[in-house]
């Protein structure tokens, strides 16, 4: 090959892989937005999946089912805020300081004993009023706040209308020969998506209720909101639970460490009956996602998109590997 031809030719090589560096960079820059627009599309399919039976019933176009559900959801934020709003923060707040006398009693208990003094003081670093401002204010900094609530409102709506205009333009994006075969895929991934998130809400109010009835029965004070709580954090497998069941074990012990030890168990049963129970019906006609996978994927998506990669990271990778699935397994079939 001659000099000079091949000159221009690693020429653009270079070039080609400098770009690819810039646009790594760039998305890695605005990961937050990324995963906010995805917090967008995961909204819309659930705002999406209840109009169309809407629409049909009332005999009405999409596009007002949309907006009729979307207000309804709205409303129903903005009502319950202003009904229970009081009681909301009331037993916010009783349920926090239940937490805060319980832990301050388990670490009585454990000043007893030489190991678990060791433990309080090790531990008390971090639970100092500074240290939890300090998680406070960066939890409150990757999830955006107030704005990006309202901007995920605002990419929700959007993208529920009129899904098909924002698919077809990206496709446009692609060389010509692939826009069929990325297209599918891309409807393959939104009705997996869609149906995992049916079946992570009857799972989430399936674990609230049980675990409300199933603290209340045991005797834990705080049960209602404790069983909410629960079923909020249900959405993050693996996290989620361990994280509910924490404050409830605590507040639990406030009553006795056999209280607290029924309470343990409660949280163990309605995770077991969630397991082999709750989630297989509810997921049925979901794709079928492994556990590791799910597990690494909120691991990795957290390194990298903070709070918000491990919020969504299921329902990510639930994306992520129905796309592998048909863009290249498919292939080396």
């Amino acid at each position: 090959m001659p000099v000079a031809s091949a000159i221009p030719d690693f020429a653009r090589r270079v070039m080609v892989v400098i770009a690819l560096v810039a646009l790594a960079l760039f998305l890695w820059k605005i990961a937050p937005v990324l995963m906010l627009g995805f917090a967008g599309v995961v909204l819309a399919v659930g705002v999406r999946a209840a109009a169309e039976p809407l629409a049909r019933r009332l005999h009405v176009s999409r596009t007002w089912a949309v907006g009729i559900v979307f207000a309804l959801f709205l409303a129903i934020i903005v009502l319950g805020g202003y009904l229970f709003g009081k009681q909301i923060t009331t037993q916010t707040t009783e349920l926090w300081d239940a937490i805060r006398r319980a832990g301050e009693k388990l670490q009585e208990k454990l000043g007893e004993s030489p190991i678990g003094g060791w433990i309080v003081e090790n531990a008390s670093g971090g639970t100092d009023t500074d240290a939890m401002a300090k998680v406070f204010k960066g939890t409150v900094t990757v999830f955006g706040g107030f704005a990006d609530l309202i901007l995920v409102l605002f990419l929700a709506l959007y993208f529920a209308i009129d899904p098909s205009m924002y698919r077809n333009g990206f496709l446009l994006l692609l060389p010509e020969g692939a826009r069929d075969r990325v297209g599918k895929a891309l409807d393959a991934s939104g009705r997996a998506l869609r149906m995992w998130l049916r079946g992570q809400v009857l799972s989430m109010a399936a674990v609230g209720v049980l675990t409300a009835l199933g603290l209340w029965a045991v005797g834990v004070p705080m049960a209602i909101p404790l069983g909410i709580l629960a079923g909020i954090l249900d959405f993050v497998p693996f996290i989620g639970p361990l994280a509910a069941a924490i404050p409830g074990i605590l507040v639990a012990f406030s009553q006795g460490p056999q209280v607290a030890l029924y309470a343990a168990l409660v949280y163990l049963a309605v995770q077991f009956v969630e397991g082999n129970v709750i989630m297989p019906m509810a997921q049925q006609w979901a794709v079928n996602l492994p556990p590791v996978l799910g597990l690494l994927a909120i691991v990795a998506f957290g390194v990298v998109f903070g709070f918000l990669g491990v919020l969504f990271a299921v329902p990510l990778a639930v994306v992520v590997h129905v796309l592998v699935q048909r863009l290249w397994v498919q292939d080396v079939k």
